[in-house]
């Protein structure tokens, strides 16, 4: 007789073996939410830590700015200034159908950073809140430098350690935006240079598409990236970026090929090289084309004869340490050059498998470093080839100095922090874990305490960035103004008087360099020459044809050129509209305008006598004198044209 014993004792086994699967089975499953929700966690750490980064670029930014009155209700005064608020009133006078004919002769301008001012002045009517277009113009700014530029760079450096442990990702993502406004070469220079503000913002808006053309190198090069959606993505992505980048200024194009160009000589193949290179060259030959069209009359198959009138403005050695310092003075400088020097050696070393990107960073730091030095410290034929792209000076090639260091610093923290040292036993211990608690090699613990002295003393305790502030925000004083200079005290009054004179629809002619322009800039007065260079080509003829009337001391031919016109700037708001035509001499010319080029068209502005024999023959109308205690010695009186 079978005992039943043992049916019933495999069927306890497998009941308890069943048991034991369903067990385990919870606790994998218990396993897994647990590094599904550390994964999580350590996810919501790397986004803080991008928030929290980009919140103290945008604090440093916006605690640099001036806090004076005047900067939020006058305007800068610098060369190129009364343009940009031209162009702002411009579309505010006519709306988007200008948006391609900005300048005075109706010639493009790089459109994007006033459209944004007049967008966001028009949602601030709509809102019932009054914007001034000086107020506009900063709010803009700060947005675009402060928090724009850095989030570009963010992405941008981001492609170097995407693949860190998540510890370097959150140190660098805290890091990078800091170091990208701890400079004073970008953001801040462009608001005093010019200011450059539309090639400032082509500036910030070149990260991204940096990021993006970065990936559509991978996408084409390597194979397991080599999809049509990916290819698609990234194309069309580098494709947005590139014409919101030209829409702000085409010619920042020249720094973008100075920094995507060694990514593609080290990574694409030979037939994609030699493509890029044919691109160059056009691209070359329409420029030298358009540049030979503009500015006829000039030998430009001979490069030593370009840029006649270029001073160097550094030694070579003092160019050489601004591209190692990041253009930062003092103690926080030395350490960013010592900062520097490690990172782009470490690149070199420790980049493991990334061998070609770390050849491509110090590439284009390189070249940074050859286009800065030969725009500040050189000259020759060579140098001016070199520099020609960015109108020879500093000025704009200063810019590029961050955009080449905090990749760099970057891509090589990212290789100290998690090197791969080869099998010296010495140097592994260099590289080992201080304690499990800490997890950081030596050089690791060195490299973010350097980290933290850079960032701490380029943040606060950067002298040339605090006297920039100053400087910007004694720009918009008409008090503290040397009398004489742009827009000083009696000028702003006299501008002031003459716009309260004049009917809304007059047409005010004067020669811009005595500082008469800037009656566009305060108070939106049509002044035939509301920039210091509206140009005679397209529809600019009128200009040219205004002086030469005027020197001719013909009175028929003077009223028969000046009373039919209208402005570029009413041409399509009031085109039929008939208005007073009004002369105002305001003084000489400005020192700190002087040194336009051809300042000279406007002197015939400037002869007493032909303007009194003017007077005399009832051509001009004396309609008020403007008194100027505090510069005397020069007639500053509002005349009207006799038309009839």
């Amino acid at each position: 007789m079978r005992s039943e014993h043992p049916r019933l004792g495999n069927n306890l086994t497998i009941a308890n073996t069943g048991i034991k699967k369903t067990v385990k089975g919870e606790e994998t499953k218990a396993k897994t939410e647990v590094v599904v929700s550390r994964k999580q966690s350590m996810q919501i750490c790397i986004l803080s830590s991008s928030c929290f980064g980009l919140l103290l670029a945008i604090l440093i930014v916006v605690s640099w700015f001036p806090k004076t009155r005047s900067m939020w209700n006058l305007p800068i005064q610098a060369i190129d200034a009364p343009s940009h608020y031209y162009f702002i009133r411009k579309l505010l006078q006519n709306g988007l159908s200008v948006i391609w004919e900005l300048n005075p002769n109706d010639s493009f301008y790089p459109p994007l950073f006033h459209c944004l001012v007049y967008l966001l002045i028009c949602v601030s009517n709509w809102l019932g809140i009054q914007v001034t277009i000086f107020t506009g113009l900063n709010l803009i700014w700060i947005v675009t430098s402060g928090f724009l530029f850095p989030m570009g760079m963010l992405l941008w450096c981001s492609y170097f350690y995407s693949d860190a442990s998540k510890r370097c990702q959150i140190i660098l993502n805290i890091a990078v935006p800091v170091l990208s406004v701890v400079s004073v070469a970008q953001p801040y220079w462009m608001l005093n240079a010019g200011p450059l503000i539309a090639y400032g913002l082509a500036t910030s808006i070149l990260p991204f598409l940096m990021f993006s053309s970065l990936r559509l190198v991978d996408a084409i090069t390597i194979r397991s990236e080599r999809t049509v959606a990916h290819v698609f993505r990234w194309s069309l992505l580098t494709l947005v970026f590139g014409l919101l980048m030209l829409l702000a200024h085409p010619r920042v194009a020249f720094t973008y090929l100075v920094f995507i160009g060694p990514f593609i000589l080290v990574k694409m193949s030979k037939r994609d090289i030699l493509c890029f290179l044919l691109c160059i060259l056009l691209a070359a030959g329409l420029f030298f084309a358009y540049v030979s069209h503009r500015d006829h009359g000039k030998d430009y198959l001979h490069p030593s004869s370009w840029f006649h009138t270029f001073r160097p403005t550094r030694s070579l050695g003092n160019a050489v340490k601004t591209v190692l310092t990041d253009a930062i003075s003092g103690f926080a400088g030395l350490f960013m050059a010592i900062l520097v020097c490690i990172c782009f050696i470490a690149v070199l070393l420790f980049c493991g498998e990334r061998f070609r990107d770390a050849l491509a960073v110090d590439g284009a730091f390189l070249l940074t470093a050859l286009i800065f030095v030969s725009s500040s410290a050189l000259t020759g034929p060579v140098a001016n080839v070199i520099t020609a792209a960015w109108y020879r000076g500093e000025t704009r090639p200063l810019t590029m100095i961050p955009l080449a260091v905090v990749p760099l610093l970057a891509f090589g923290l990212r290789c100290l922090l998690e090197s791969r040292p080869g099998r010296n036993l010495k140097i592994q211990a260099l590289f080992r874990p201080v304690s499990p608690q800490v997890q950081l090699s030596p050089v690791g613990v060195i490299t973010v305490l350097l980290l933290v002295v850079v960032l701490v003393l380029c943040s606060c305790f950067e002298p040339a960035k605090k006297q920039l502030s100053a400087i910007v925000a004694g720009s918009t004083d008409v008090e503290t103004q040397t009398p004489g200079e742009q827009l000083s005290h009696d000028k702003y009054y006299a501008l002031k008087k003459v716009h309260d004179l004049v009917e809304g629809n007059a047409v005010v002619v004067s020669d811009p360099l005595n500082g008469s322009m800037y009656g566009m800039a305060l108070y939106g007065m049509d002044m035939l020459y509301p920039v210091y260079n509206p140009m005679d080509t397209k529809n600019g003829q009128v200009f040219g044809r205004v002086e030469r009337a005027f020197a001719s001391g013909d009175s028929e031919r003077l009223l028969n050129t000046v009373c039919p016109v209208v402005t570029s700037y009413k041409a399509k708001s009031q085109p039929e509209e008939r208005s007073n035509k009004y002369f105002l001499t305001m003084g000489p010319q400005s020192p700190s305008l002087r040194m336009f080029t051809y300042k000279a068209q406007y002197y015939p502005f400037h002869d007493d006598r032909l303007i009194n024999e003017y007077e005399q023959r009832g051509t001009l109308v004396k309609i008020s004198a403007l008194d100027s205690p505090n510069e005397p010695g020069s007639q500053w009186n509002l005349y009207r044209f006799a038309c009839r």
